[in-house]
């Protein structure tokens, strides 16, 4: 009976139904029962927040444990930025603010949507296609027998590996040479999906193929990023960041006593002072909720921020860095090549 109720659980789409899990309604229900209630009173408030981070904690491990898509998460996120940005134009006293605070927001929130489209779009070219070769190593046509002239080149280059002096040691011509037939002898085979990979490329359990410079596996997008998407997520996570916190200030200083810090280019910058009579309203409770929610997230997307940055300094992916060991968590040798890797 709940296949046949899973079955007939589809959105009506051009060129068909589309076929609804019931893990991405879980969050239409969750998120605005949840801030509903967080509005009562300040305990109740509290709470929910704390249980709130327990149970994204959980669910995160467990997708993590045992490996699998699912659509609760981007669902999550989905229903999130709907009912904050329900909640901020209707219930927010706008009058409050200025019409250009209210036009950064909608830019940075467009801006940061577009962003994360364009991470969610671009996470198919991550994966490695058949133009890499699927046929298993002892097949692969480019793996022959060496000749005598490539025996011998190859030799050399395992000596002078070894430390071994010959008469032919400063010759660039041999050296390349060897390099690349030791790298053509030598590809790169994943032992899960038995393709011939990339360097840095590493196979994803949850997608189940082998990914081109892998960072991780983003269950909150349900997609890998690696290397056609990671700027976009970067920028996904900082546009992100700058519009979850302009929304909060924006709200707390409407619904709270704000009070002037200083005056940027004749713009006023604001801060709440005194919330204690939030929770007295339910509109100004609701709005205090989705501020306080707001900030809880860009704390979250603060610590994801910071340590791709730092990855990224360092000249690694979350990937590597958590394979390698902790001596050898970073080669500096590639901070600069790495950059330009990205930025290209």
């Amino acid at each position: 009976m709940l296949i046949a109720f899973q079955d007939r659980l589809r959105l009506p789409w051009r060129g068909g139904a589309k076929r609804i899990s019931p893990a991405a309604l879980g969050p239409a229900l969750i998120v605005p029962l949840m801030m509903g209630l967080a509005a009562l009173n300040a305990k109740t408030a509290i709470v929910l927040m704390l249980a709130l981070i327990g149970f994204v904690s959980w669910g995160l491990q467990l997708a993590e444990r045992i490996a699998t898509r699912t659509t609760f998460f981007l669902s999550w996120i989905v229903f999130s930025i709907i009912y904050m940005v329900v909640i901020f134009e209707c219930e927010v006293p706008l009058l409050e603010l200025l019409p250009e605070e209210n036009y950064i927001l909608l830019l940075l929130s467009f801006g940061a949507l577009y962003s994360l489209y364009r991470t969610k779009q671009l996470a198919p070219l991550n994966l490695v296609t058949a133009q890499y070769g699927t046929t298993p190593k002892d097949e692969l046509p480019g793996i022959t027998e060496a000749s005598s002239g490539e025996e011998q080149a190859e030799q050399q280059a395992q000596d002078t590996v070894l430390g071994i002096e010959d008469d032919d040691e400063n010759d660039p011509g041999i050296s390349s040479e060897c390099a690349g037939l030791i790298q053509h002898a030598q590809p790169n085979i994943c032992d899960i999906c038995r393709k011939v990979t990339p360097r840095r490329a590493y196979h994803c359990a949850v997608c189940g193929s082998c990914v081109k410079r892998r960072s991780h596996h983003s269950y909150w997008l349900n997609c890998c990023i690696g290397e056609r998407n990671y700027r976009w997520y970067l920028v996904a996570l900082a546009l992100s960041e700058c519009a979850l916190l302009l929304g909060a200030n924006l709200t707390l200083t409407a619904v709270c006593h704000p009070f002037l810090v200083v005056r940027l280019l004749g713009i006023p910058l604001l801060l709440p002072d005194d919330c204690s009579e939030v929770f007295e309203d339910f509109e100004l409770g609701i709005s205090f909720i989705v501020a306080a929610y707001a900030m809880l997230i860009s704390g979250y997307i603060t610590c994801v921020l910071v340590r791709q940055l730092y990855l990224w300094y360092r000249g690694t992916t979350l990937h590597e860095f958590k394979r390698a060991p902790a001596s050898n968590g970073g080669n500096r040798n590639r901070v600069w090549s790495n950059w330009r890797a990205i930025l290209k």
